[in-house]
């Protein structure tokens, strides 16, 4: 289950409720963990629960580009949170914030039924990659992170990251980019469960139009880290089978999101912890590179 550490009444928390929620007031407050960027708390209310998200001063543009893309997923054919406030000059704690409402269930990055728990995620990334775009403007039309994507700085010198590099420089120009709405950071991180069902999609601040083979990637990467290859896969079949494109160019993609899994591994680590995860380091970044060489091999190119 997600850590939650309470957190000291204070008049910012009345005040985002009385824009949030008028009427209601505040019964208790915690912090949610799992969060990298952004602070997340859970306000419980005399009228129901609330999110809240706060971000450094810095991402002012951030909180606003989130209330944006939040709107816009409201018509979506998932659960997914719906924006209650925003506020963009941080007179609430003095750092940008906004508040949404709070959607039943917890994290489960540890399931018991694995193949149930695949089958739940592939089928919520096909229904948002098949939701209607009509409309879509503003930060959902900027790039996602692969399109602009730079080979990063090695840190230490690495066979695996050199030959990854050189397969992704060599493959990615020739991709497919026909663009669906994607959620941009859809991992079971940012998932919510209540009795083996899927009950709500978390962080909707990534959301733009961009590749669903990409997205699709992106959450084998972290299934990957979390299971094995294998898992990563039967998500991709499951993906299929709930009426997703059968994925092109693929193995490319996963390379792309499999060496950002690598280089942050300790970084996702952190956040999964504080989802009940006991993984060490070693396991996780055992598990991205042994992700990385098999699609390597895939693609014959050298591991």
């Amino acid at each position: 289950m997600r850590h939650r550490e309470p957190v000291a009444d204070g008049p910012g928390w009345a005040a985002v409720i009385a824009e949030s929620v008028p009427g209601a007031s505040v019964r208790g407050v915690s912090r949610v963990g799992g969060g990298v960027v952004a602070e997340t708390f859970a306000v419980d209310t005399s009228d129901g629960g609330v999110i809240v998200k706060r971000y450094p001063r810095r991402r002012s543009t951030t909180v606003q580009n989130e209330w944006e893309r939040l709107s816009f997923a409201q018509r979506m054919d998932v659960p997914v949170p719906r924006p209650l406030a925003l506020d963009a000059e941080g007179r609430w704690f003095g750092m940008p914030a906004l508040a949404m409402t709070r959607l039943d269930g917890s994290p489960d990055v540890s399931p018991s039924n694995v193949d149930g728990w695949l089958q739940e995620l592939a089928s919520a990334l096909a229904a948002i990659h098949a939701t209607d775009t009509a409309g879509a403007g503003g930060a959902l039309l900027r790039k996602s992170a692969v399109e602009t994507w730079r080979p990063p700085k090695p840190r230490r010198p690495s066979t695996l990251v050199d030959h990854t590099v050189a397969a992704i420089q060599c493959h990615l120009p020739n991709v497919s980019w026909q663009p669906v709405l994607i959620h941009g950071d859809f991992h079971p991180g940012n998932t919510l469960w209540n009795d083996g069902k899927l009950t709500g999609i978390a962080d909707w601040c990534e959301s733009r139009l961009g590749p669903a083979a990409y997205e699709l990637a992106y959450c084998r990467a972290d299934v990957a880290l979390l299971l094995d290859r294998e898992a990563a896969d039967r998500l991709t079949d499951h993906y299929v089978t709930a009426g997703g494109a059968t994925p092109q160019d693929l193995p490319v993609f996963d390379l792309v999101c499999g060496l950002d899994a690598l280089r942050k591994s300790a970084r996702m680590l952190t956040a999964y912890r504080q989802q009940g995860r006991t993984d060490s380091p070693r396991q996780f970044a055992d598990r991205a590179s042994a992700f990385l060489r098999h699609t390597l091999a895939e693609l014959g190119a050298p591991c």
